[in-house]
């Protein structure tokens, strides 16, 4: 399929320095909370979660029709992976760090299979044996990369699907955002130690799906909402009162479970910035370091009681430096086809 003709919309675009933005976010207030400061508010009213879910969702469904078959799954892999493996390294770091390589030694068979699912699709993995080490979870934000790479290895299917059935994404955005919204009420029950129904799905698309979705339609529709764009900076207005006084699934302005209404806004003011804010590009990508190396810089300053905003914030900057000028963009040189000019 011609990308191009099917998906028309500028490649041009200021997304790489919007995920920087939504990393820098997530980085900022999981650093405060874990190591006892306070940020100004509003920060938390942009949650950089739900925005990477959106983003994923426009650019990975246009990705794969530009390069769809085995092309888009060695990309994604390219992209995730590599750097995966090097985080979860510097994730065993932080075990030695805190408990010697007597303790790993010890616990081999555990160690291992923590690692092992790390790299794979077991990110939310953690063995009891972690829970005295820095905030009791060595890497947590990765939970995401489950949900996301399970949303990678959906989207070839939802394309199929579309053949029968042209209103497919919307069918599917409806149905997760559904649980979304009952979930937390109706799916208590616990099915796994602690764990419910709903905790479980929250590590797939079934629950966060229509965030995905509503990425997807953008893209899927981006020629009808194109002439309408430069009037998207007005959904500012209604994030303001929603933002004072909002609450709950639909109006809530905070944290990954955000309200409806607000994440439409939102969404629609990162439409804005992407397309119609003059583009601006960077010469690097950090966001995916930044994200995936914070939660173990965040322990392994708390293990040696380092516990600083900034120096959280400088070391999580240098090692995403690192992962991305050594490991990221060497893999990234070896993609088929890409979606930037």
């Amino acid at each position: 399929m011609d990308l191009k003709k099917a998906l028309p919309f500028p490649r041009k675009n200021n997304f790489e320095w919007l995920r920087l933005l939504f990393a820098m976010q997530v980085l900022i207030e999981h650093s405060a909370s874990h190591l006892g400061y306070s940020i100004p508010e509003i920060i938390k009213h942009f949650p950089g979660v739900p925005a990477f879910f959106f983003v994923s969702g426009f650019l990975i469904y246009a990705s794969y029709l530009n390069a769809p078959g085995f092309r888009y799954y060695q990309n994604r892999f390219l992209r995730v992976f590599p750097g995966l493996f090097f985080v979860t390294m510097g994730g065993f770091g932080v075990v030695v760090a805190s408990k010697g390589l007597g303790f790993v030694s010890e616990n081999l068979s555990s160690c291992l299979i923590w690692f092992l699912a790390q790299i794979s699709l077991g990110q939310a993995f953690n063995p009891s044996l972690f829970r005295d080490i820095g905030v009791g979870v060595i890497n947590g934000a990765l939970w995401t990369i489950t949900t996301e790479i399970i949303f990678y290895l959906i989207v070839p299917l939802v394309v199929l699907m579309e053949k029968g059935f042209r209103h497919t994404v919307l069918l599917l955005s409806l149905i997760s955002l559904f649980v979304y919204i009952f979930g937390p009420q109706f799916l208590t029950e616990s099915i796994y130690r602690d764990k419910t129904l709903y905790d479980i799905f929250a590590l797939t698309p079934i629950v966060w799906g229509w965030m995905f979705g509503l990425g997807i339609l953008a893209v899927k529709y981006f020629e009808k909402i194109k002439p309408v764009l430069p009037y998207f900076w007005w959904f500012i207005l209604p994030m303001i009162p929603m933002i004072l006084f909002g609450d709950g699934v639909v109006w809530g302005s905070a944290g990954n479970n955000i309200g409806i209404a607000y994440f439409i806004c939102y969404l629609s003011v990162v439409l804005w910035i992407a397309f119609v804010i003059p583009h601006f590009n960077l010469p690097f990508d950090l966001s995916y370091g930044l994200y995936v190396w914070h939660m173990p810089v965040i322990n392994l300053l708390l293990v040696f009681n380092l516990q600083s905003l900034w120096v959280a914030i400088t070391l999580t900057s240098l090692f995403a430096t690192t992962s991305w000028f050594l490991v990221e963009k060497p893999m990234l040189k070896l993609k088929r086809s890409s979606l930037k000019s």
